[in-house]
């Protein structure tokens, strides 16, 4: 079936809107204290859920080497903020689907971070699975990104082609730049000849995502697909020699081998 040319719209009323993804891609002061960190966390305006909190830690812990000891003052610090802030709590069916050690380990030595209960309030939608070499390389290029997703809401669809949308990866020159959600018809004209293509409904927000970048390793039968974090990629890691983007530290430029594959996953907050 063929694809529609414009964005789709349900409503005749335009929705104000921010097309940036909230989560990508963020500066993080490496000189920080732990409770300093923490202390950032509980206030920026950047920091806009649990699960940039905890990607934060991660980053932070990972350029620093110091392997964070989650001692029950940082599990109290971190309920605190999480009760300030209002934040939505990891939903158990994230920890079982990646092998990201940092989230997967949360339910044990950061307990008040994790729900309690089956329901969940968030879906993940993968995008294209992409041959790769190294992650860098996508986020330096205008790349455009499809997904397939029918939202709650919309109950009928009788448009052509599959319901979804599209993140464009938007380069910052010599840093990271931004991604952002398609929402505008000639955004989803042209797309490339592959084995689905997608229309837009003005449903679906940005502010209800967060951006994961999943390798392609666990490509093998019970194998998860491994996690990598980007809110933070902005931020200046040391690597012994030098100070690099986080993103392009050692973790982000590893070869991923002839083999090599990924693709983007989204939360999405319903």
């Amino acid at each position: 079936m063929a694809a529609s040319s414009t964005a789709a719209s349900s409503s005749p009323t335009a929705i104000n809107r921010c097309d940036v993804i909230p989560n990508c891609h963020h500066v993080l002061n490496m000189k920080l204290t732990i409770h300093g960190l923490l202390d950032f966390l509980e206030v920026s305006e950047n920091v806009t859920s649990l699960f940039m909190a905890l990607e934060a830690l991660w980053t932070w812990d990972m350029c620093r080497g110091l392997d964070i000891m989650y001692s029950p003052l940082i599990n109290s610090r971190l309920k605190g903020i999480i009760k300030k802030r209002s934040w939505s709590l990891v939903p158990s069916n994230m920890l079982e689907r990646f092998s990201f050690t940092s989230i997967r380990n949360v339910s044990s030595v950061l307990p008040s971070c994790v729900k309690n209960t089956d329901t969940c309030d968030c879906i993940f939608i993968n995008g294209e699975r992409m041959r790769i070499t190294t992650f860098p390389i996508i986020m330096k290029r205008p790349t455009k990104l499809r997904f397939c997703f029918e939202h709650p809401s919309i109950k009928s669809c009788n448009l052509p082609g599959k319901c979804g949308f599209i993140l464009q990866v938007v380069p910052g020159g010599s840093t990271f730049g931004k991604i952002r959600l398609c929402t505008k018809g000639e955004d989803y004209r042209h797309q490339k000849a592959a084995e689905f293509e997608v229309h837009f409904h003005e449903q679906i927000r940005a502010e209800k995502m967060h951006v994961f970048f999943c390798t392609g390793i666990g490509l093998l039968k019970n194998q998860s697909d491994m996690i990598i974090p980007i809110s933070w990629l902005s931020s200046s890691c040391n690597t012994g020699q030098n100070t690099v983007p986080v993103g392009n530290s050692q973790l982000f430029t590893r070869k991923l081998g002839s083999q090599g594959s990924g693709y983007f996953t989204v939360m999405y907050e319903i």
